[in-house]
């Protein structure tokens, strides 16, 4: 018989263990995130785009998951990646929701706090930019995700980083590619073999013909070279023995470099590819995600995944929400919409202030209706026309559409002006050519959702809905400060209605 006590001692210790074993944290991911820089839903199979060949980033797509509905927050690079390494809305990060700006140092990034929590950080390729970014005594900024000596392959600097880190600590590697950014090497698609009939479908704002397919032919080379950078990492991964236990992402910062896509307020500006793959974490792999998820949802995910308070790293409060959940195919958060919006892109496009005048719109997708206000309809949308346009990039495409002119239902759709209120149904519309706003069988989902907006802006402390959004105009820009590298303000010569200076109207002024 086994005395009392040795049986209570046993009994006691079995406790304290099972306790310990409850409480102890999940084992920490490594994390390898790859991002796009412009880079559309077009994308291979794992988009169901035949004419695009991406074949390393469809395997990632089998083996763990597809996002239908992931969302960045503005459709520039810089401010996107602001809002992912902050996990903040561009206009909740002062200059840095600006393109080309100054990233405010007092702002931390999850690279910050992965750093103060001893992860191994690294990157190659772009995190953040085009601007400046400093710290307080004026050093600049790494984000917490030091950069790989320049030269050698993806794969190659994966490879080097892997191996100088210290004991297989979990580390995160941020690869930002270049492609597919243009320019592009015009008639390169049809160079390779590919046909302007395998494009099955050309978005209704551009026209369909041989100009337009050739140049979305040479963007499909950029992202297969994507594909291949993605091939170049996963091969280092694999090699590395740790593929099991790493979180691969793959995404892009916004739509392609294309007239009404790159720096809009529409849906395909602003949604984008996201895969993910986890073998030691994603439940039921080979799984579609249409919950509606948002760029600034990854440095909550991140900091989660690794055990990590934002608020004891320094970080600012944090606005997305942690996907862990969605990984895990267990839903514990709601996700009813996602908001988007813009400030200023590209610097000098519209005179008005010593940097130049933004378009100031934001918007929200919820259920099948995006809704977007734009604060200031007298301004033209992609730039001043005498200036050239020059919030739209240059491209086969964007010369063709100039030529058409104004009154042109593709011009119009690229670069004319725009009313106060737009709402789209993606559903039946996906390109966003149909506005709804004024028809009134759709005024009580307008007026919902122009409210939920308003109220979600509020919450966020958005200075335009604050009655302060002119700041957004006034913070400088490191482009226009340098000489020679913005187009100097040309004399209106047609359409002066919305001219430099003028106040906008208290209806266009702030949403109703």
């Amino acid at each position: 018989m086994i005395p009392i006590r040795i049986l209570f001692f046993a009994l006691f210790t079995a406790t304290l263990t099972g306790a310990a074993a409850q409480a102890a944290p999940e084992p920490r991911p490594n994390i390898l995130f790859v991002i796009a820089d412009d880079a559309s839903l077009m994308m291979g199979q794992a988009y169901r785009c035949d004419w695009i060949k991406t074949p390393n980033i469809d395997r990632l797509a089998r083996e763990g998951l597809v996002f239908d509905n992931a969302y960045v927050p503005t459709s520039k690079c810089a401010p996107t990646r602001a809002a992912i390494l902050t996990g903040r809305n561009p206009w909740q990060l002062e200059a840095a929701g600006n393109h080309q700006s100054f990233f405010p140092a007092n702002f931390l990034t999850f690279g910050d706090a992965l750093r103060k929590a001893g992860v191994d950080g690294g990157s190659a390729g772009k995190v953040w930019g085009p601007g400046i970014a400093n710290d307080a005594a004026g050093k600049k900024r790494d984000f917490g995700l030091p950069a790989a000596k320049r030269g050698g392959k993806p794969g190659e600097q994966f490879a080097n980083f892997l191996q100088a880190r210290a004991d297989r600590a979990p580390f995160f590697y941020w690869y930002g590619s270049g492609d597919p950014h243009r320019t592009y090497e015009a008639g390169s698609g049809l160079a390779a073999g590919k046909k302007l009939s395998d494009i099955d479908r050309v978005p209704a704002y551009w026209p369909d013909n041989d100009t337009v397919r050739s140049d979305m032919l040479d963007y499909a080379m950029e992202v297969e070279r994507f594909d291949a950078q993605v091939g170049e990492l996963l091969a280092t991964l694999d090699a590395s023995g740790e593929a099991a236990n790493t979180l691969v992402i793959v995404t892009s910062d916004h739509g392609m470099p294309f007239p009404r896509v790159k720096g809009h307020t529409y849906d395909d500006a602003h949604r984008v590819p996201l895969v993910m793959r986890w073998p030691a974490g994603i439940a039921h792999p080979g799984r579609r995600v249409s919950a509606l998820v948002s760029a600034i949802d990854f440095a909550p995910t991140f900091l989660k995944l690794f055990g990590i308070a934002a608020s004891e790293a320094g970080m600012a409060p944090i606005t997305g929400h942690s996907i862990v959940d969605l990984l895990k195919d267990e839903v514990k958060t709601e996700r009813p919409f996602v908001i988007i919006g813009r400030e200023r892109n590209d610097v000098l496009a519209r005179p008005g202030s010593e940097h130049g005048l933004g378009y100031p719109a934001r918007g929200i997708r919820q259920g099948d209706f995006l809704f977007v206000h734009n604060f200031a309809p007298d301004r033209w949308p992609c730039g001043d026309v005498d200036l050239g346009l020059i919030d739209t990039d240059a491209s086969p495409t964007k010369s063709l559409i100039e030529e058409l002119g104004p009154g042109n239902a593709f011009w119009e759709h690229a670069f004319g002006k725009r009313p106060a209120d737009q709402l789209f149904n993606i559903a039946r519309d996906p390109d966003c050519v149909r506005n709804l706003a004024t028809d009134p069988a759709h005024a009580e989902v307008r007026d919902q959702l122009h409210q939920a907006l308003l109220t979600e802006l509020r919450r966020q402390d958005d200075p335009r809905v604050l009655g302060n959004g002119d700041v957004f105009d006034e913070y400088p820009s490191v482009k226009s400060l340098v000489p020679g590298k913005a187009p100097a303000p040309k004399p209106a010569k047609t359409n002066p209605q919305g001219a430099a200076g003028k106040p906008a109207s208290p209806s266009s002024a702030a949403p109703r």
